[in-house]
């Protein structure tokens, strides 16, 4: 889930009506089985500028328990500005639907770094006050209060780009063979996570970036054992995969920054290992920390207090006589959400709207505007339908995805995105970073000798729509086309393929892994 949550907080948007976590003590959770989850913290990379509290590799294990040894442990990788949160549902009905499955959704580093005391109390007192309080108010929690992180006091997730990212998955992945050493271990992800995933498989963890040459075969990179696709037995990329249409970074854009229309200049790795930039996107487009903290907020309030009125003084609310579940909705809904990456089948909420045109193109009738809305006749607050009741039914429930989004030990964003990732993205955007200046940051040369199975499973109104869309990542590996699927869930969004109720994705992936699991 891509969550660039300024335009979703603050744009979220037929003249109709529509009739149409840590959890909190007593509170309802989705049903998914039997499965639990367990917190995986494990040595990272050993990025030398970073305290040791930071080089960690940590995810969250999802299993039944009293199961035998899996057959398969399903590595899944968020996508940007996203934490494991966002693959709960998806990862509790795979591990439901068959105990020789475990899923393991990795959490970025940077998550280590997100202050959740104020979340954290208001669900244990069931008082989303002690949130708004804590994040807004100067509320002490035991003793502390919130204060923003500072860029000087993490200067060093300057250096936190796409080599440390892939050796912390890498010991992620190292201990599920560990641990299950007869398992086939996968590797998947949504959106970036998918990318990220990709990319690991090409990459030469033998290789450690720097100035030497990078050994060739005939002018081309050589084929290493320390290749990412060594360690894995299959590759799930969800609504993500590499894209011809990123354009790659040239060297000086590289190193002293680049600017992107519609968007601020993005700093270089010279302004940041310098400290002369923040090291953690603040960007209206990409992640702004502000807004996932806001976006934590809603979901509390929603949580715990779905049918009152919302009074956060603050926009996306604006004024809006609306309840705090509705409001919650309205910043997922496919029906009124502006951003692509953050929508979901979820229902519209109750009321009266105007229509604006959808800059995605996927809505033809547009999309609702929820800044003009007012309460439907009869009614006080613009409210929202529940799931059960919604006809025609959404594939998202939401109150599942908001029990999901706030279960304990995780968050449902990544608060700190590093620049430096950003800027490594780019770098890598043609899949080979063999040449004298990107081998020095990161070192993708195996991409052409990724041989393993691939399932791309893409969502019809998300990222990729379209089975043509992933042919620049498949045409850059060595898997054979007999081992490679490319299927597309029509009408789905980006996040209807990792929360859906219902979900198509599940018995899919499940039939792929089938082999192994049996």
């Amino acid at each position: 889930m891509s969550l660039r949550l300024r335009a979703a907080l603050c744009a979220v948007t037929a003249g109709a009506v529509l009739a149409a976590a840590c959890i909190g003590p007593g509170a309802a959770q989705p049903s998914a089985g039997a499965v639990e989850r367990a917190l995986l913290s494990v040595p990272g990379d050993s990025e030398p500028h970073t305290p040791d509290a930071y080089n960690r590799a940590v995810a969250l294990r999802y299993f039944t328990p009293g199961a035998p040894a899996p057959a398969v442990v399903l590595v899944l990788v968020p996508g940007l500005n996203s934490g494991p949160n966002t693959l709960d549902i998806l990862a509790r009905q795979l591990a439901g639907r068959d105990a020789r499955l475990e899923v393991w959704v990795v959490a970025p580093r940077a998550t280590l770094l997100q202050d959740r005391r104020g979340i954290e109390a208001a669900l244990a007192y069931r008082n989303p006050d002690f949130a708004l309080g804590y994040y807004y108010g100067g509320l002490p929690i035991d003793g502390d209060t919130y204060h923003a992180l500072s860029a000087s006091a993490v200067s060093y997730a300057a250096y936190w780009g796409l080599d440390v990212h892939l050796r912390d998955i890498r010991a992620i992945v190292a201990e599920a063979h560990r641990r299950d050493p007869g398992a086939h271990v996968v590797l998947g992800g949504h959106s970036l996570g998918g990318i990220l995933a990709a990319l690991y498989a090409g990459y030469d963890f033998d290789r450690v970036p720097g100035p030497e040459p990078v050994a060739t075969d005939h002018g081309a990179p050589a084929p290493s054992p320390g290749a990412g696709a060594h360690d894995l037995s299959g590759l799930l990329l969800l609504d993500g995969v590499p894209l011809s249409l990123i354009p790659r970074l040239t060297g000086g854009q590289y190193l002293d920054g680049v600017h992107i229309p519609l968007l601020p200049r993005i700093p270089g790795v010279r302004a940041l290992v310098r400290r002369l930039a923040a090291p953690f996107t603040d960007v209206e487009d990409v992640a702004r920390p502000q807004d996932s903290i806001l976006l934590d907020v809603i979901a509390v309030y929603a949580y715990l207090r779905p049918n009152a009125a919302s009074r956060l003084p603050f926009p996306p609310r604006d004024g809006l006589a609306i309840t705090n579940e509705a409001l919650l909705g309205a910043i997922f809904s496919d029906r009124m959400q502006r951003d692509l990456l953050v929508r979901a089948s979820i229902g519209a909420p109750l009321g009266v709207f105007k229509t604006i045109p959808d800059p995605a193109s996927i809505r033809p009738g547009g999309l609702l505007d929820l800044a003009s809305g007012q309460p439907a006749p009869g009614h006080a607050l613009i409210g929202w339908i529940p799931y059960t009741q919604t006809e025609p039914r959404g594939r998202v429930d939401l109150r599942a995805f908001n029990a999901a989004m706030l279960r304990p030990g995780a968050d449902v964003t990544q608060w700190y995105v590093p620049w430096r990732l950003v800027l490594d993205l780019g770098l890598a955007a043609g899949l080979d970073t063999s040449d004298e200046f990107a081998r020095r940051y990161v070192s993708l040369t195996q991409v052409r000798y990724t041989d393993v199975p691939v399932l791309v499973l893409g969502a019809g109104s998300g990222l990729i729509r379209r089975p043509q869309t992933a042919a620049f990542y498949l045409g850059h590996i060595a898997t054979p086309p007999a081992d490679r699927s490319v299927e597309i869930l029509p009408g789905f969004t980006h996040l209807d393929i990792e929360d859906a109720v219902d979900n198509p994705a599940v018995p899919r992936i499940l039939a792929w892994l089938g082999r192994m699991l049996h």
